[in-house]
């Protein structure tokens, strides 16, 4: 005979989540590290692919959880939007630092130093967001740091789109297409955090 037992909800997510805010963060750090010290471009790639690795390892831990969990905390879509946003981010600051090596980058576009600056605020209020989502009480101010988060990608991509118009007055389509592909990474990470964004603030209408 099989035994039915109600299942608490389960807190450690919130854990996870907050566990890969925090390498989403130092991620973003390190890549603005990377920008302006750019001579020591490949230790600090090789610190982010560090964090990716770890990133990955939290992750996995959110999605081997989710199955094995019968009630939680968050609808399990959400629980599974949250973790792939987090890891897409760190993903793509990853992409960013291996095209400067790989493209064997001597001096960095001004762009790519902005937006990875915008990557870190970025970051660090979606960091802000995702500690809060342990008491959705906070909507109002959850719903204002979501607010800023895309503001900021809004910004991100005023950055983008001037630098792409920089590039191609140039004339030079090497380096057009090597910019094009580092800064379209970090703008990726500025999109995917607004995609997060949009994510929480569909759990605080939920709960509301």
């Amino acid at each position: 005979m099989v035994r039915l037992s109600i299942i608490p909800h389960d807190e450690h997510f919130f854990g996870f989540f907050e566990d890969a805010a925090n390498i989403m963060v130092a991620a973003a750090e390190t890549l603005e590290k990377m920008l302006d010290d750019f001579g020591n471009a490949e230790v600090y790639r090789k610190q982010i692919s560090d964090l990716e690795h770890k990133g990955d390892s939290v992750i996995h831990k959110v999605m081997d959880k989710l199955n094995r969990t019968f009630v939680t905390p968050l609808d399990p879509e959400d629980i599974r939007g949250i973790a792939s946003h987090l890891d897409d981010v760190i993903d793509y600051i990853q992409a960013a630092s291996e095209r400067l090596v790989l493209y064997q980058v001597v001096t960095p576009h001004q762009a790519s130093k902005d937006l990875a600056k915008l990557l870190v605020t970025t970051s660090r209020e979606v960091s802000i967001v995702i500690f809060m989502l342990r008491d959705l009480r906070q909507r109002k101010e959850i719903v204002t740091h979501c607010i800023e988060i895309n503001r900021l990608e809004n910004a991100g991509d005023k950055i983008y789109r001037e630098a792409l118009g920089q590039l191609f007055k140039q004339g030079d389509a090497l380096e057009l297409i090597r910019w094009k592909e580092i800064v379209e990474q970090v703008e990726n990470a500025l999109d995917t955090c607004e995609d997060l964004a949009d994510v929480i603030e569909s759990v605080v209408v939920k709960n509301a």
